[in-house]
């Protein structure tokens, strides 16, 4: 005689969302914001563990959304002082290594959130991959917010994206054995780009996950002004992403030590990549704020990049931009 097992909804829940032993997550942090704690408990229920580091904005150990995270389990490292993305994200990955030896990382910005079910998506690719011969280096979210990530070929049987997120990348360890971690002399913009580039240097697929999404931040966006009038271009109104001038010095001082770096090799890729930053620069340039600041950091970005000048920006010039 059959008999009938009724499933509640949350056990239903709890079998189809259980964490991964495999995988840890590692999220930088500054200034943490106060919804952070929500998103780690919904990071939870797809990994074992939460790494989360500050990167020198609590030295003293007084964050509220900090303690709160401690209280939570997750484990907490703060930086002595403002090292950049790249840092963070490498301390909190040596903390996961030392600590529960995953198989896999996934990192992750404060703002950023994982869709339910995106680790074991990911996770399925990387295997599907992996058994089909391709070498997988790190497995990438297929869309953010809901909209598609531009691809370096749509025709791939495993498509790989075209410049994929340091956010919701998920890295086997297998690839920081053979890669290294990520490049700190960069301080915030094109870590993603660096390693990407990196890894397909060294013969690695930097793909997307079969329905991974995302969701994150897309940033201020303002009205791109030109004379008091709301520019249009082919009857749609245009807005410009508005960087403070700190960020177009490193997007532009990173962007040319790419291309110095690994031009050779990638040269349509990365004429494609400059040309994107190109525009964003003249946008902002017009129609942005701190139109004088941006200019300064934009020569001086420049400047630096040829020049092979990295790390953090020099406090004082940082300072005179910003004015």
């Amino acid at each position: 005689m059959e008999q009938s097992i009724w499933v509640s909804e949350k056990e239903l829940y709890d079998v189809t969302h259980q964490s991964d032993p495999r995988v840890v997550a590692v999220i930088s942090a500054f200034h943490p914001p106060q919804d952070l704690p929500e998103r780690v408990k919904q990071l939870n229920r797809q990994v074992i563990h939460t790494v989360v580091v500050d990167d020198g904005t609590d030295v003293e150990q007084t964050s509220s959304v900090l303690q709160e995270l401690e209280a939570m389990g997750s484990t907490v490292v703060r930086m002595r002082e403002n090292a950049g993305i790249a840092a963070a994200l490498n301390e909190g990955i040596d903390v996961a290594l030392s600590a529960w030896a995953p198989d896999f990382v996934v990192t992750l910005d404060q703002d950023s959130a994982l869709d339910d079910g995106y680790i074991a998506a990911a996770l399925e690719t990387y295997a599907e991959a992996s058994a089909d011969g391709i070498e997988v280096g790190l497995v990438s979210a297929q869309s953010h917010n809901g909209r598609n990530v531009a691809l370096l070929s749509r025709r791939a049987r495993f498509p790989e994206a075209f410049d994929a997120l340091q956010s919701g990348a998920v890295i086997p360890v297998s690839t920081l054995r053979t890669a290294g971690m990520l490049d700190a002399r960069l301080f915030i913009d094109c870590v993603d780009t660096e390693y990407n580039l990196r890894l397909r240097s060294l013969g690695l697929a930097t793909l997307v996950g079969k329905g991974c999404n995302m969701t994150h931040a897309l940033g201020r966006a303002q009205p791109m002004m030109l004379f008091g009038w709301h520019v249009a271009i082919l009857g749609r109104k245009r807005h410009v992403h508005s960087h403070p001038p700190f960020r177009v010095y490193y997007m532009t001082r990173n962007n040319i030590h790419l291309w110095r770096q690994y031009g050779a090799r990638f040269p349509v890729w990365l004429i494609r990549k400059l040309r994107f930053q190109l525009e964003s620069d003249v946008f902002r340039m017009l129609y942005g704020a701190n139109r004088k600041g941006q200019y300064r950091a934009f020569a001086r970005g420049f400047r630096d990049g040829w020049l092979g000048r990295l790390g953090k920006i020099d406090p004082g010039f940082e300072r005179k931009i910003s004015a």
